[in-house]
């Protein structure tokens, strides 16, 4: 089947024409229109059209070369020859910037420039390559074939992403059966973009457009290549590029450097592409402050906010500048596009926000992954997120448009984690193996809306049936993880060695073992200090916590650090040193060995959903290794919980939920404002009280109301206690 990339949101008669003989030919392989860039003697230009398969090769059309007007057809052949020269030489210089692409000094395949005329237009010389409707199927199957391997970085170079490969050579790996080797081999795979991928980080509609991923199903890079794409195309646009974690930064940059350098041999203009954190302080601008500036609203600081809002404080410091925002009839339009990642963790107080400042036609595009969210907000509907206009529509209207750039996408594969720590992270996040604590609770903490997402996402029915009120048992899709971790004859790691649960007496004895691993991590598994990431899931009590580990470390002269706080806010690793994080420092990173510490965190409580969804964020940090350790029998029941999904194969086997229970168990799991919390502690310490005069002979179960003791005999039985 042939994927087709918009890189601009339009099609003219020469386009439309060749993408209907292209779609009805039996081609594998990917049509790009207006894509890629190309630096030329007349600055930024793009291809007019570019195909890319292994049966054919590549293939460059010239869609605009004139038809008429030339007054002599010598010169109109003059003409077409200059054009598909200039086209040569531009993706030769692409192509030969890829050293597995050239041999002896030679390109190891040749691209085909076509001239292709919507009519039957003759040109009388035959070094002009032309083509119509009618013949040019004929004359594409007469190019030859490229390898497997050469079509692979083929599309690395055309999409880009050759520069994602790491640079670390990984010189330590002495023996071919370590955890370094594993990686080395890993990272030697060209990286390409995958179907959904490209039409993220390429085509861009005239308007906004939703992203949803799984944890590493590559939203940062698909945001950054696009954030690269439309600074290389559009130089005189300003582009906002936002996110939650503040560790992103340095990445995002890095990347957006990256691509940029591939496209026009320069950096950005950081002038006119703003990588900045959704808020900001008084020392580095964010989006939100400079948002607030240049309405003369004087931006909250976060304690201020705090202090002022409490758990809703960015949500708080939004909504102040949004009512800000209404007495201008026309607030100052800062940016030309808004790309923002991490969706799920921002009020949607900010998105409107952002709409405020986003110039016509409005193109916001916004990247998130449901499960990741850590904060107090779940992901609206786009029409619930931007609201409504004066008249009572929606703003913001997701449309599926034939042929065009679409604003609705989701990557189903996942590239970061095996698919057994994804379905374990999925089982963990949704409770699927979670004994009910009572009857009146039910097993699961939450869970789609929309059964037909699992399937969008990735998963495949194995049993039963997915739907609402049905048993079903999913299973990951084979195509939907890398050959090397799907493939059972080049997998590299096992269902066994990918994921393990541990749990331990006290937390001393947690930190005694994982400061024994890492120790073994480093020695016999060949594994770099960079490649190992300590995540505790608390950020309150992480200086604790990570003192124990700290001298545990130093006792086998293992040096660490604790991300944000002797190190920079900024970056997670540092070289020679073990990454310690708590979990919102720790999103939008990913380590090769992630130990999950104080697991047991997460097991059950007040606000299950979010600490559920603190696990699952954690669990999917690994790039090939997690290790989830906790203390006591806490511990033992999430560790049994994971023992019955890799019994059942790591297929995720429950009864789905109908709409009502699903609302039932939104309500229960629900995130608690302060007030709620309040009353619920006390309430909490009223039962404790009266439990206590029982158990001391002052007070007798007789004197309790009957409907109590019946709901406390429905719970106590349980056994949780």
């Amino acid at each position: 089947m042939l994927d087709i990339v918009f890189g601009s949101a339009g099609q003219t008669v020469a386009e439309t024409s060749l993408r209907d003989v292209l779609s009805k030919a039996d081609l594998e392989g990917t049509l790009y229109f207006a894509y890629p860039l190309f630096d030329s003697a007349d600055g930024q230009v793009s291809a007019d059209a570019l195909l890319v398969t292994r049966e054919h090769g590549l293939v460059l059309f010239d869609l605009t070369a004139p038809i008429q007007g030339i007054s002599h057809h010598d010169e109109w052949v003059e003409e077409l020859l200059d054009r598909q020269d200039e086209i040569f030489r531009n993706i030769n210089s692409k192509l030969f910037d890829n050293k597995n692409l050239v041999k002896r000094r030679e390109l190891v395949l040749k691209p085909q420039i076509i001239t292709y005329f919507s009519d039957d237009i003759k040109v009388d010389d035959e070094d002009v390559l032309h083509a119509s409707p009618e013949n040019l199927l004929e004359i594409i199957k007469a190019f030859p074939s490229v390898s497997e391997d050469h079509e692979a970085s083929l599309n690395a170079t055309i999409q880009r992403v050759t520069t994602i490969k790491p640079n670390n050579k990984r010189l330590n790996v002495g023996r071919d059966d370590s955890r370094g080797a594993v990686l080395k081999k890993i990272e030697a795979g060209v990286a390409n973009l995958d179907s959904w991928q490209k039409k993220s980080a390429i085509a861009y509609p005239e308007g906004p457009q939703r992203i949803r991923g799984l944890a590493g199903s590559g939203k940062t890079i698909v945001l950054a290549l696009k954030a690269a794409y439309l600074h290389a195309r559009h130089p005189d646009w300003d582009i906002a590029v936002t996110y939650y974690s503040r560790a992103l930064q340095q990445q995002f940059k890095d990347l957006v450097r990256r691509f940029m350098y591939e496209t026009k041999k320069d950096e950005p203009d950081w002038s006119k592409i703003h990588i900045f954190h959704c808020w900001g302080s008084r020392s580095e601008p964010g989006f939100y402050s400079q948002a607030a500036r240049a309405h003369d609203v004087e931006p909250l600081t976060w304690s201020a906010a705090d202090r002022k809002y409490g758990k809703e404080s960015f949500d708080g410091a939004c909504t102040e500048l949004l009512t800000a925002l209404k007495k201008f009839d026309n607030p100052t339009e800062l940016f030309d596009a808004i790309l923002i990642d991490e969706a799920q963790d921002l009020p949607v107080s900010f998105f409107r926000m952002a709409y405020s400042v986003c110039k016509a036609p409005k193109r916001i595009v916004w990247a998130y992954d449901e499960l990741q969210n850590l904060g107090e907000y779940s992901m609206p509907s786009p029409e619930a997120l931007f609201g409504n206009d004066s008249e009572g529509q929606p703003l913001v209207q997701l449309r599926k448009d034939p042929n065009r750039p679409p604003q609705d996408i989701v990557l189903p594969v996942c590239y970061r984690n095996t698919p057994w720590a994804l379905t374990v992270a999925h089982g963990l996040g949704f409770g699927i193996a979670r004994e009910a604590p009572s009857e009146s609770t039910p097993s699961l903490v939450q869970i789609f809306d929309e059964p037909a997402l699992w399937q969008e996402i990735g998963y495949e029915t194995a049993k039963g049936e997915l739907a609402l009120g049905k048993g079903v048992s999913l299973k990951r899709k084979p195509e939907c993880s890398p050959a090397f971790f799907s493939d059972p004859e080049r997998a590299l790691i096992s269902p066994e060695d990918a994921v393990q649960f541990r749990s331990f007496e006290s937390a001393q004895k947690q930190a005694e073992s994982v400061a024994a691993d890492i120790e073994k991590n480093l020695l016999a598994d060949e594994l770099l200090a960079r490649d190992i990431l300590i995540i505790l899931p608390n950020a309150y009590t992480s200086k604790s916590q990570f003192s124990v580990v700290f001298r545990e470390l130093m006792n086998r002269g293992i040096q660490s650090h604790l991300a944000g706080v002797n190190s920079s806010r900024d970056e997670i690793f540092v070289d020679d040193s073990i990454a310690v994080s708590h979990i919102y420092r720790a999103k939008g990173n990913e380590a090769a060995m992630v130990y999950v510490l104080n697991s047991h965190e997460c097991f059950a409580g007040l606000e299950l959903a979010k600490k559920r969804n603190t696990l699952f964020t954690a669990i999917t940090r690994s790039r090939a290794w997690v290790r989830v350790y906790g203390v006591g029998a806490a511990s033992e029941k999430l560790s049994a919980e994971f023992e019955k999904i890799a019994a059942e194969g790591f297929h995720l086997k429950f009864s789905y939920p109908n709409a009502e229970e699903i609302k039932k168990m939104r309500r229960i799991h629900r995130d608690r404002s302060e007030a709620e919390q309040k009353e619920i502690n006390r309430s909490v310490s009223d039962f404790s009280s009266i439990i206590e005069q029982i158990n001391k002979g002052e007070l007798s179960t007789d004197a309790l109301p009957e409907d109590f003791l019946s709901a406390l005999s429905k719970i106590v039985p349980r056994g949780d206690g």
